[in-house]
């Protein structure tokens, strides 16, 4: 037997952490507010006086033609025209695999195939509402249309959708993957929507989404939206920063636990507490949930700039996704808009911690500015 060792190439992350850290070169996001043009910012802010936020659409003839527009679901849409921004704006024509999450998947289209099937008696009905149904249909679509015959997987983890995505980005690098096309998309159906009022988790009407984070009323405002992010082991041109890695944990018993899990994944990373300039936090204006992050920010961050995001794309399980965008926008440009600042400390968006749940589900993400 051969005493020669195995020669095997490592990849080595670009920054500490348990997973591979991962240069984010191209963005797509598509949500309640004007994301989809990448060259803006937060440069306008639109206001709604709704408990459900809905996503401002793209030029979707820039991506399809006019006969699958008329085909596609309003997600099926979305979802794609964000992946497509995302590798348009990495300049990249095929990605190297694909990573989504999706909570509830179509669940628009589901219900229309659902009820065409009753309606019929359970006979023939059309396939293409059954085929547009699926939880992968968005991440089969984006394949299709670049032609990427690689890896291609959806999660589907509740509140640990995105992150399960991430997760698995990580995990290809480390098998010398690279340019993965990760993203989330989600939406807010009329069955999703009468759900959460009836479980009385909504905002009451009317109210303005620019004022959850006042004391005028508690309860969520039920948003939607699809972003998509190319990362990658090398830095380009375009690169708007990197992410470092990520953390879930389900159900703490406590504030103090929660505490322990943001210190342990900082050190985890290589970094501090003092270390983090920005905190974006998942604050969604409900009072219950709320008051661990409130307290959070008040006696764990009290010198970083803590910011929030729910206002501006609504509460839904993926919504990490859109905190993940404003994380590369402020990377990148190194401004913080004043429409997303709950405490401003005046530091620069340098290093970005990410603390995000929805119900049981809390999840921790680490970004640094290149």
């Amino acid at each position: 037997m051969s005493n020669q060792k195995e020669n095997k190439t490592v990849f080595k992350a670009p920054f500490g952490g348990l997973g591979a850290g991962l240069f984010i070169n191209g963005i797509g996001c598509i949500s309640p507010q004007r994301t989809f043009d990448n060259s803006e910012f937060l440069a306008e802010v639109k206001e709604y006086n709704t408990n459900r936020l809905t996503c401002v659409d793209a030029d979707y003839t820039k991506f399809f033609d006019a006969g699958s527009i008329r085909r596609m679901g309003r997600l099926m849409k979305y979802g794609t025209a964000a992946g497509m921004i995302a590798l348009r704006d990495a300049g990249l024509e095929v990605p190297g695999a694909i990573s989504t999450g999706t909570a509830l998947g179509l669940p628009e289209v589901s219900q229309k195939f659902l009820k065409s099937l009753i309606e019929v008696d359970e006979t023939i009905v059309s396939p293409t509402t059954f085929i547009q149904s699926t939880h992968n249909t968005v991440s089969s679509n984006i394949a299709l249309l670049c032609k990427c015959f690689s890896h291609n997987n959806t999660f589907s983890h509740k509140g640990f959708s995105f992150e399960s995505a991430l997760t698995d980005a990580q995990l290809l690098v480390l098998e010398n993957m690279n340019n993965i096309l990760v993203g989330a998309y989600d939406e807010v159906s009329d069955y999703k929507y009468a759900a959460m009022k009836k479980t009385k988790e909504l905002r009451g009407e009317p109210c303005n989404n620019l004022d959850i984070y006042g004391e005028k009323g508690n309860g969520v405002i039920a948003g939607e939206g699809a972003a998509f992010f190319v990362l990658a082991k090398e830095k380009t041109e375009n690169t708007y920063g990197s992410f470092v890695g990520n953390k879930t944990f389900y159900k703490p018993e406590s504030t103090e636990e929660i505490r322990n899990h943001i210190l342990s994944f900082l050190k985890e990373n290589n970094s501090s507490l003092e270390d983090i300039d920005v905190v974006i936090t998942g604050i969604s204006g409900a009072k219950e949930t709320d008051a661990t992050r409130i307290d959070l920010n008040k006696n764990l961050f009290t010198t970083q700039t803590i910011i929030a995001y729910k206002h501006l794309c609504g509460e839904y399980m993926t919504s990490s996704a859109f905190a993940f965008w404003l994380a590369s926008k402020m990377m990148k440009s190194q401004q913080i808009p004043d429409s997303v600042i709950l405490e401003n400390r005046n530091r620069s968006p340098k290093n970005i911690l990410l603390y995000n749940s929805h119900k049981h589900n809390h999840s921790l993400m680490l970004f640094k500015a290149c």
